[in-house]
C-alpha cells in the first residue's frame, strides 16, 4: 500500500499485488486512528472475491473466480465495536465483462487497487439493528 496524496480529508491511496483487502484498509484506518470517512471511488482488479448481499436477515455470500476488474468501488468508514469498520460495495467485470456486484467482504489486489477516501473530522459508528445487519449513526452526547 502506497499513500499517493494525503490532506487533512483527503487521501488516495494505491494497494499492490497480494495485498488482503480491505483488511489492509482496515488496518490503515486504525493506525491513522480514522473513525469516519466515505470512499468515493475505487478502480483496480481482485482475485479471490467474496461478494454478498443482505436479504433482510443476513448476507448470502458467494466466491467469484477468477480475478475481475473493479467497475465501482465505494462505501464508508465508521466504527464497529472499538474498530474502524470499511462497508464497502463493488461492481466487478469478469473475463466474459459481465457485470456482477454487492457487499465486498474481502480479495487480494491481482493488479492494483487506486481509491479514494475524504475523511471527515466526525465520529460514525455502526449499532446493531436486527440479524447481523448494524446500521450507520452518530454517538450521542
Amino acid at each position: 500500500m502506497k499513500i499517493l496524496y494525503r490532506t487533512k480529508d483527503r487521501t488516495v491511496i494505491r494497494f499492490d499485488i497480494g495485498e488482503k483487502f480491505p483488511d489492509t484498509l482496515s488496518d490503515w484506518c486504525e493506525n491513522e486512528k480514522i473513525e469516519a470517512a466515505a470512499i468515493v471511488a475505487g478502480i483496480g482488479m481482485l482475485e479471490n472475491i467474496e461478494i454478498g448481499r443482505y436479504d433482510g436477515k443476513e448476507y448470502l455470500t458467494e466466491k467469484v473466480q477468477p480475478s475481475s476488474e473493479i467497475l465501482s468501488l465505494q462505501g464508508n468508514v465508521s466504527m464497529k465495536e472499538g474498530k474502524p469498520f470499511v462497508h464497502l460495495h463493488v461492481s466487478l467485470a469478469d473475463e466474459d465483462m459481465s457485470a456482477r456486484g454487492g457487499h465486498l467482504f474481502n480479495g487480494t489486489v491481482s493488479m492494483t487497487i487506486e481509491l479514494v477516501m475524504l475523511e471527515f473530522s466526525s465520529k460514525f459508528i455502526r449499532i446493531p439493528s436486527g440479524g447481523t445487519f448494524w446500521r450507520l449513526d452518530v454517538p450521542e452526547d
